[in-house]
């Protein structure tokens, strides 16, 4: 299994952007399964081979929907990918396409040439690595000034259910956020692509796993899946099964991104 260090989190090349939550590259450093967890984002990618300075070869760009389910993915040493992940609600604005159409799926290939036009091209073409990151970031820079993104109170209220971990009700988020029920659910599965039981869901999932495995004081199962908002240690459980693939006490070493998720 390749390690989570092969993982790593940068700065845009291009000016920051409120649709943008995080630029990334990860380099293999061994060949084996690279165990992706869900998220709940969409992510636009760049796979190739290549060392830096040299040309770059076997490109494919992906689109890679929000995910309530692990995926693993077959790597080889020396495979490359440089991606960028966007903030919920915003994925689908910049890149065009319905977020909930794509949940746990990808798109490459004729349909995502067909849906990003000229931009697969400038991506198609980087000659090395450092140019087809400049390329990935200039794409995302220029489409996201022209995206319309999430409403204000959208905003806010995905805030809230970050802030939370996903431990807010649906009505408690409503009444915070002043957003009726129906157009916030509404709301969030056109932009995020899941509902907002499953949107929580997995915000959850990612919050417990941060504080199973901190480095400073990590938390015994129990008191874990407290703090965790589950009902108790066998719904943490299962949940785990159904984002992981694996229970709380038997963590595989995996990548947490840098969600922010307090």
């Amino acid at each position: 299994m390749p390690w989570p260090s092969d993982y790593h989190e940068h700065a845009l090349a291009a000016p920051r952007s409120p649709a943008v939550e995080a630029a990334w590259t990860f380099t293999a450093s061994t060949d084996g399964i690279h165990v992706v967890l869900p998220d709940g984002r969409m992510d636009l990618i760049v796979a190739f081979r290549g060392a830096d300075g040299a040309p770059v070869r076997d490109v494919q760009p992906l689109i890679v929907g929000p995910s309530q389910r692990w995926a693993e993915v077959p790597v080889a040493r020396g495979d490359r990918f440089v991606g960028v992940r966007f903030r919920p609600g915003w994925g689908g604005a910049v890149l065009g396409v319905d977020p909930a159409s794509i949940v746990d799926d990808s798109l490459s290939g004729p349909p995502l040439e067909r849906l990003l036009g000229e931009d697969a091209t400038r991506l198609g073409s980087a000659a090395t690595p450092h140019a087809l990151v400049e390329a990935l970031h200039g794409v995302v820079h220029r489409r996201a000034a022209c995206a319309l993104g999430p409403a204000p109170t959208i905003v806010y209220a995905l805030r809230l259910i970050h802030a939370s971990g996903g431990r807010l009700r649906l009505d408690e988020v409503s009444r915070i956020a002043d957003v009726p029920i129906r157009t916030l659910r509404r709301h969030l599965t056109l932009g995020v692509g899941l509902s907002f039981k499953a949107f929580s869901s997995v915000l959850r999932f990612q919050r417990t796993m941060r504080l199973l495995t901190q480095a400073s004081a990590p938390l015994d199962p129990v008191d874990a899946a407290i703090e965790g908002g589950y009902s108790d240690q066998a719904h943490m459980t299962r949940e785990f099964r159904r984002h992981g693939g694996f229970t709380p006490g038997r963590v595989p070493p995996l990548v947490l991104v840098g969600m922010p998720l307090d």
